[in-house]
């Protein structure tokens, strides 16, 4: 029989659990207080502005105030409903953010005046309305504070060693709220079949998913730690000696296994494939043309198979069809990475650019070796 991890266990083994970071060996020491002044996010979207099409494409830059509460206010100010605005993502209140939003043709912003927190431009049409998840990647510029010269060095070497190896997609603190309940709420939800009925208790139903999945990626790493260390566990134990050695000489510090479910991309296409040879998908993998997966779990979802499938199947609530599954990436690596020093003010800037879906904040805690919050 299957285990199933309750919610509750998973939450109080959080709690007791360290996680575990292979990114970067060197803990650093900076601070951080995510503010409009400190955390910068453009979106770099996948619609392409056109001269016709049925649907407004607004670009919106917007400050202090969550994607939520932006809906809302613009909604209230056209007075329009709510759902006839689209967009492709979920930005930071605390932040000055860049988004896409589209709005069907027949709705002017004409009334809409733009203010120090809400900017909105029009950049042309489109043919459909936006859809969530429907863009490239996000650009930040963060801003830490309180560093020395040595620490700036410090800082240096882990940035560049989080670009070389890459770091653990785990879903960010903003995912649960400051307090980490909203997986609770999701769970209540799910059991009441309530969680789509609404954007906001879809939010909540997909922090529960998202509670799964972070014990889940800690619990590979775990194991991966332990591969790289020659430590024996449950897992390593009933692999052979040779497929363990075969598996460590991956320079990538998440290790594959037997099983795993991945994506690559085809002529710009994303194809699932799962990992039935470890030697040709390591290869792959640390040439960072293979990303290995995790299960959000829900209905109508592809798991993994053999000694992978049965770790991702402890992480499941099978009772769970409140939403959709999905897969999403347990590795990612910041691209066009940029650090800066300033000497008088003792802070450093860092610009990079992550995936869609993937939490500037999860990589400064690769930095720190601990967590923000």
């Amino acid at each position: 029989m299957i285990a199933i991890v309750k919610l509750e266990e998973a939450t109080e083994r959080e709690k007791m659990r360290n996680r575990v970071y292979l990114s970067n060996k060197e803990a650093t020491k900076f601070s951080f207080k995510q503010s409009p002044e400190t955390f910068k996010v453009v979106e770099n979207t996948l619609v392409k502005p056109q001269k016709h099409g049925d649907f407004r494409l607004l670009e919106v830059t917007k400050t202090s105030i969550s994607t939520i509460e932006l809906i809302e206010y613009i909604a209230s100010v056209l007075k329009i409903k709510e759902k006839e605005i689209s967009y492709a993502g979920l930005k930071d209140k605390h932040a000055v953010t860049t988004q896409y939003l589209t709005l069907p043709r027949n709705i002017s912003v004409k009334k809409f005046k733009s203010s120090d927190r809400v900017n909105i431009k029009e950049i042309g049409f489109c043919d459909k309305p936006i859809k969530v998840g429907e863009l490239r990647s996000n650009s930040f510029e963060i801003v830490l504070e309180d560093v020395s010269q040595d620490e700036y060095y410090k800082i240096e070497r882990a940035f560049n060693a989080i670009k070389k190896n890459g770091f653990a997609n785990f879903f960010g603190y903003q995912r649960f709220g400051v307090l980490d309940d909203a997986s609770l709420k999701g769970k209540k939800i799910s059991e009441f079949g309530k969680g789509s009925k609404n954007q906001k208790s879809r939010i909540i139903v997909a922090a529960y998913q998202a509670k799964y999945f972070n014990e889940w990626l800690n619990k590979r790493l775990e194991i991966s730690k332990n591969i790289i260390d020659g430590k024996k566990d449950n897992i390593t134990s009933s692999i052979s000696p040779t497929l363990l050695k075969l598996i460590n000489k991956s320079s990538t510090p998440f290790k594959l296994l037997p099983g795993d479910l991945g994506f690559s991309y085809k002529k710009g296409k994303k194809i699932f494939e799962t990992v039935n040879n470890i030697e040709k998908y390591i290869e792959l993998f640390d040439n960072k043309k293979f990303y290995p997966t995790g299960v959000l779990f829900g209905s109508s979802v592809r798991f993994s198979a053999s000694i992978a499938g049965k770790i991702e199947r402890e992480f499941v609530d099978y009772d769970f069809d409140a939403l959709r599954g999905a897969r999403r990436a347990a590795w990612v690596s910041p691209q066009q990475t940029d650090i800066s020093f300033d000497k008088e003010n003792n802070k450093v800037t860092l610009k990079f650019t992550l995936p869609a879906g993937s939490y500037a904040t999860v990589l400064l805690e690769e930095l720190l070796n601990n967590k923000l919050v």
